[in-house]
């Protein structure tokens, strides 16, 4: 997947990829307008989203209803290292969930993509480079 970056006024940006746009700025306390999340806000959601999407296939597959599940993560940052956070996601099923539907809610958030992606710690490969005027 290709993402594309707008560089908008003060500290907007737009992101740009499969025919999505998504906004984000910074708090006002960052010089931003706090209009829109900020980029790190998007990685820490995408934790729970993902978690979430796991769920409700989890819990399609097999016609259980999903009303009263809540999903609730906190991220408690490390404070010897800024970089290093805990997420803690908790799974609020109705009492009537059976044991094997509580476990297999949780074997299912395993398989959480951005989850795995993170425990492989993934390379990042930057570069900066000027286009040349004859292309």
């Amino acid at each position: 997947m290709q993402i594309s970056i707008s560089l908008l006024e003060n500290q907007k940006l737009e992101a740009h990829f499969d025919g999505y746009s998504i906004a984000c700025d910074q708090p006002v306390s960052n010089k931003g307008d706090g209009s829109a999340p900020g980029p790190f806000d998007y990685f820490l959601a995408s934790t729970a989203l993902c978690a979430g999407y796991y769920v409700k296939a989890y819990c399609s597959s097999r016609n259980i209803s999903t009303d009263g599940i809540k999903i609730i993560q906190n991220n408690t940052k490390d404070p010897e290292n800024k970089y290093k956070y805990t997420f803690d996601i908790k799974v609020e099923v109705p009492v009537e969930f059976s044991q094997k539907d509580r476990d297999g809610i949780l074997r299912s958030i395993q398989g959480c993509t951005v989850k795995k992606a993170i425990q492989q710690m993934p390379d990042f490969n930057v570069e900066v480079f000027s286009l040349n005027a004859n292309n």
